[in-house]
């Protein structure tokens, strides 16, 4: 490689044309041109302007029980598509998915309006070009001087829409996200829509991540029904404002929420935390089926 590398480390590796039945160990070299996988069966080189996808919901189950952590990719080749999957130490994984986007996305010139909506209300935030980076836990939006970031594990959820932004219908990703004790909307724009689509997905990487740890923690229905009621109060209230029936022990509810970080707790009021928002959202939207 003659570019500098960036990421060089031993992973286990499965490609389609390194052929195995399972992952095989091998050595993963990552310059800001291209991927190369190496094993005792060959070389397989991917150029990065040939990755379409690093969608890790692809892994396979019969594939990932070989693997503590796994980022998939998808590229093109001769007109085809092909996959290759990365495997490693979720340590190790966190930090060459997060270089990889770097490297598909870039340090680029985005229009962004942050925030566009702040408790759900509209504000008067124009749209502004932004220098748009990554790191491992957050998207950073920065303008003169002033960095704004955006908490991967804070996002509640996302969508793509045309939005008028600088005075034209642009491909848009809209972000919701806990900052604090309210819930911001900021919408980001990039110029190339392949680059959006990979910010997308380092978007949905984590924010599955979090959905899936929530998923797996045990929410009563006392404690769904006061969630609600915090979130129906705009985020924060006092205890005793979201638990009113009588035969509840309000502290031992509020302790749980604690413990589970669906709500954090300041001078007796407790705010709902993305988690939290998380759980409210799933439940309304089984109830709006």
């Amino acid at each position: 490689m003659s570019e500098e590398v960036v990421a060089d480390f031993t992973g286990k590796l499965l490609t389609e044309d390194i052929e195995q039945l399972k992952p095989v160990k091998g050595r993963v070299l990552l310059n800001r041109e291209q991927l190369v996988l190496v094993t005792g069966e060959g070389k397989e080189t991917i150029f990065l302007s040939k990755i379409v996808s690093t969608n890790p919901g692809s892994v396979a189950d019969s594939v990932s029980q070989f693997l503590e952590e796994a980022i998939a990719i998808a590229y093109e080749r001769n007109g085809t598509r092909r996959q290759a999957i990365i495997g490693g130490s979720p340590e190790t994984i966190a930090k060459f998915r997060t270089l990889l986007f770097k490297l598909l996305i870039g340090k680029q010139t985005v229009i962004a309006k942050h925030p566009a909506k702040r408790g759900g209300r509209v504000t008067d935030a124009p749209a502004r070009k932004m220098l748009l980076d990554l790191s491992e836990s957050a998207i950073e939006l920065t303008l003169d001087d002033k960095t704004a970031r955006i908490n991967v594990e804070a996002v509640i959820g996302f969508e793509h829409e045309q939005r008028e932004l600088m005075d034209r219908a642009r491909p848009t990703l809209i972000l919701d996200h806990a900052a604090g004790s309210t819930t911001l909307t900021t919408y980001i724009s990039l110029l190339s829509k392949r680059k959006l689509t990979f910010l997308s997905q380092f978007v949905r990487l984590n924010y599955s991540k979090v959905v899936d740890d929530v998923r797996q923690t045990e929410v009563s229905d006392t404690e769904t029904q006061a969630l609600i009621s915090l979130y129906s109060a705009g985020g924060n209230a006092s205890l005793d404002g979201i638990v009113t029936d009588d035969d509840t022990d309000a502290q031992t509810v509020a302790e749980h929420l604690l413990e589970k970080e669906l709500v954090t707790e300041e001078e007796g009021v407790l705010y709902l935390t993305s988690r939290g928002e998380i759980v409210v959202t799933e439940q309304l939207e089984s109830v709006n089926e």
